[in-house]
């Protein structure tokens, strides 16, 4: 009987110990991921939240969430894909990609509207958890996705992308 006691204390003594170093282990991936999100956070500027937010704002502001959401993400994917620059305002502001950037129209919205002031708040709400979610390492919901139009608009480059969604009256492609 004392045997068998005292190898049952052995057993939970490991099934403690194994339970004690899986907790130590869980903490510190969770505290090696909450430093990597720290990292991915500090290195997105002021000037890139504002762009990333614009963008939001003039593409989606008519979007559902969905859809201002997806809009940031293609932005946030064209950042990580060498194809493009490596930082949102580059994105952004690359000729000829958003129209918004180019349609010789002011770039910032009129806060004095009561409603568009409202747009530009969700905007940046939108960005600021769309950040959040990308230096957590997270991907998106739109597979990848790159590009996207309007969806009374046929550009000639939508062939050379493969369409994963349409979300409100975008068509998205990774």
């Amino acid at each position: 009987m004392k045997r068998a006691l005292h190898k049952m204390a052995v057993a939970l003594n490991m099934l403690i110990l194994l339970s004690m170093a899986a907790v130590g282990a869980y903490g510190i991936a969770e505290a090696q991921a909450q430093e990597l999100e720290r990292q991915n956070l500090r290195a997105v500027s002021d000037a890139d939240f504002h762009c990333l937010q614009q963008n939001v704002y003039w593409e989606a502001r008519n979007q559902s969430t969905l859809g201002q959401v997806a809009v940031a993400w293609v932005t946030l994917n064209r950042m990580m894909d060498d194809r493009w620059p490596g930082n949102v305002c580059k994105v952004v502001w690359q000729p000829k990609q958003f129209s918004w950037t180019h349609d010789g129209l002011s770039d910032e919205p009129d806060l004095t509207d009561t409603l568009e002031a409202q747009a530009w708040h969700d905007a940046g709400v939108v960005a600021e958890v769309v950040l959040i979610e990308w230096a957590r390492g997270r991907s998106g919901p739109l597979q990848g996705a790159v590009m996207f139009h309007a969806d009374y608009s046929r550009p000639v480059w939508r062939h050379s992308f493969h369409r994963v969604a349409q979300v409100d009256d975008h068509i998205f492609y990774n």
